[in-house]
């Protein structure tokens, strides 16, 4: 089976007490292969992981994990939000491509920061 996975826009905003809500926009859909290679849809309902991270990339990761968990997602598109202790700068679906899937280079977008969260860190 593969399972195909792709992060689309990550939007931060600031909750008003110091952390940050950030919505996910993603989408997935899981196809089963016969012995020829015809390839068929079929319902996903798996645990997938979600992170969100803060600072650089580095050695290949997107940056420091400020949110990982495993969420249910089913086939199609989905917001995913959660809550962060500071500013992130990345997030996505299945980080560490752990999944077996067509391209990984999809799975973990920039955070797009609010126009509140660019107020205050200007300090206005």
């Amino acid at each position: 089976m593969l399972t195909s996975v792709r992060a689309g826009e990550a939007r931060a905003e600031p909750t008003g007490t110091g952390q940050y809500r950030v919505t996910l926009q993603v989408t997935a859909t899981k196809v089963r292969a016969d012995s020829i290679g015809r390839e068929t849809e079929i319902p996903m309902n798996d645990l997938v992981e979600i992170g969100v991270f803060a600072g650089p990339q580095k050695d290949g990761t997107p940056g420091e994990p400020l949110y990982l968990r495993r969420h249910r997602i089913r086939g199609g598109p989905q917001t995913i939000t959660v809550t962060v202790p500071r500013a992130p700068t990345r997030a996505g679906i299945d980080p560490y491509r752990k999944l077996i899937g067509r391209d990984a280079g999809d799975n973990v977008v920039e955070v797009k920061q609010s126009a509140a969260t660019a107020v205050s860190r200007a300090g206005g």
